[in-house]
């Protein structure tokens, strides 16, 4: 049996997070917002343009399900040149993502939707890829959940405000793309700013070997299949995925379908990133090692409680108070899975120095979750079109889906002994 690791206060979990960890910390954040940002206004973007909720549903299909292969790419440019220049390659695709909007207009929208979900989905690909290697390398497992929580607390402060900005700015340019152009540009220069942070980033040491220029893809596969643990790891994946891939902006494109406003959306993101700013506090006190299967039990129970009374009410003011109550408990059931799993990284000897290629066929089963989740979504869209009581019922599913992820937790923290 293996001794219990002594148990950390809180003030020496945060105290252990040392300067190299906030220096990523500034460089994630600026990602962080371009992620969250685009998942709600490129939405409402494509569904100003073309009018279409489907095209919208289809637009985030193609870009979480093509991930994956990008991040193939990205494990190649990991070994052939160095983590930095995998992640840079991300930022040029993030840049050409917003140049591309900002010179196709409307019809990036419409005729070449598919182009700006291919380069998103570039751009997270080769950036998480490298990312990876860094939570690994900047935080330790007593560590990792405190993280989390100031990572969670700094960038809802953040999206506080931009996504209301944003909302209103837009909401001005009633009828025309100069709004939006503006917008892009604006994205665009965090890009930059982003890739300036990360340019004061410390060296990897420990979790790659700088000489090591082979790809470990297989070796990767092996080391998950090879034991219950890691098969327990991507099952986990694939229904964290039936979740996070569709509510990750379905909330917002409801609300936007029902009232057509930009500033309503970003009214929304605002109330809802206050939720999440004390629910990141929250969860960066509560959540250790032993809680993770908790709270995601816990928290899926109460969104699902909460979402059922969407069948009896679910105009746009009721939807804004569901999508509130939804972002303050969604880092309970989030990073207790992706914790976990970074975790199982450092456990696994046949893993160790292949958080790259872990990382990306563990993006192979998220992806297939959020095309599962997406797909659902889609489906109750075209065969129940404007039918509240079908959207609400996708939504009882997907997040009911997480409870899988609890049993797998539970499982795989008792079988790595983690306290």
């Amino acid at each position: 049996m293996m001794n219990s690791k002594p148990k950390q206060s809180v003030k020496e979990r945060f105290a252990s997070l040392g300067k190299p960890y906030f220096a990523f910390l500034r460089m994630d954040t600026c990602i962080l917002a371009i992620i969250f940002l685009l998942s709600i206004f490129v939405n409402t973007f494509i569904l100003k343009a073309s009018g279409s909720l489907n095209t919208a549903l289809i637009y985030n299909m193609v870009s979480y399900g093509s991930q994956p292969l990008f991040m193939v790419g990205a494990v190649f440019a990991v070994r052939k040149l160095s983590p930095r220049h995998s992640q840079r390659i991300g930022f040029i695709f993030f840049a050409l993502l917003f140049l591309f909007i900002i010179a196709a207009g409307e019809r990036a929208a419409t005729d070449f939707f598919l182009v700006p979900a291919l380069l998103r989905s570039a751009g997270a690909g080769f950036y998480y890829v490298t990312y990876s290697f860094q939570i690994i390398e900047y935080t330790t497992d007593d560590n990792r959940d405190a993280a989390s929580g100031i990572s969670g607390t700094i960038a809802s402060i953040i999206e506080l405000v931009l996504p209301l900005v944003s909302g209103l700015f837009l909401s001005a340019f009633a009828g025309s793309f100069a709004g939006y152009r503006i917008f892009f540009g604006f994205l665009l220069g965090l890009t930059a700013l982003a890739f300036v942070f990360s340019l004061f980033l410390v060296p990897l040491k420990t979790v790659i070997d700088p000489l090591d220029r082979r790809t470990h893809l297989g070796d990767a596969l092996r080391g998950l299949f090879s034991g219950s643990t890691g098969r327990s790891i991507l099952f986990m994946t694939f229904f964290k995925g039936v979740r996070s891939g569709a509510m990750a902006f379905f909330v917002e494109i409801l609300i936007f379908n029902a009232i057509k406003d930009e500033a309503i959306v970003g009214v929304n993101s605002t109330i809802g990133k206050v939720a999440a700013i004390l629910g990141a506090l929250l969860y960066g006190i509560i959540v250790t090692p032993r809680r993770r299967a908790k709270s995601v039990a816990i928290a899926s129970a109460s969104i699902i409680g909460v979402a059922a009374l969407l069948f009896f009410r679910s105009d746009w003011l009721f939807l804004i108070i569901f999508s509130a109550f939804n972002s303050g408990l969604n880092i309970f059931i989030t990073d207790p899975e992706l914790m976990l799993y970074f975790t199982v990284i450092e456990s696994i000897d046949a893993l160790r120095g292949k958080a790259g290629e872990v990382h990306t066929v563990n993006e192979v089963f998220l992806a297939l979750g959020e095309v599962a989740g997406i797909g659902l979504t889609l489906l109750a869209s075209r065969f129940f079109p404007g039918n509240s009581a079908a959207a609400t019922a996708a939504i009882i599913i997907l997040t009911g889906s997480q409870f899988f992820c609890a049993i797998l937790i539970s499982k795989i923290t008792r079988k790595i002994g983690g306290d």
